[in-house]
């Protein structure tokens, strides 16, 4: 998998079809998302920066209360 969101992600999360280009770069500055532009024209967005706008976190699973060994303390009298 890509770094980068493919033109029917990103047309997906724009609401627009794969090949306007346009309208992708115009979405993308109005709403102020950092982008770069391939020499096909393409706007390029990072994943990694599509869930950090859309505010999704990592699961950090070490500080989960779901931890991977039982609690034995929990049964202790």
């Amino acid at each position: 998998m890509s770094d980068y969101l493919t033109a029917h992600e990103l047309a997906d999360l724009i609401n627009c079809k794969p090949n306007q280009r346009t309208a992708m770069q115009r979405w993308l500055r109005d709403n102020h998302w950092k982008f770069v532009v391939d020499r096909n024209g393409l706007p390029k967005v990072s994943r990694a920066y599509r869930d950090m706008k859309l505010g999704v976190t990592p699961t950090d699973h070490r500080n989960s209360k779901f931890d991977a060994a039982p609690n034995l303390q929990a049964f202790a009298r």
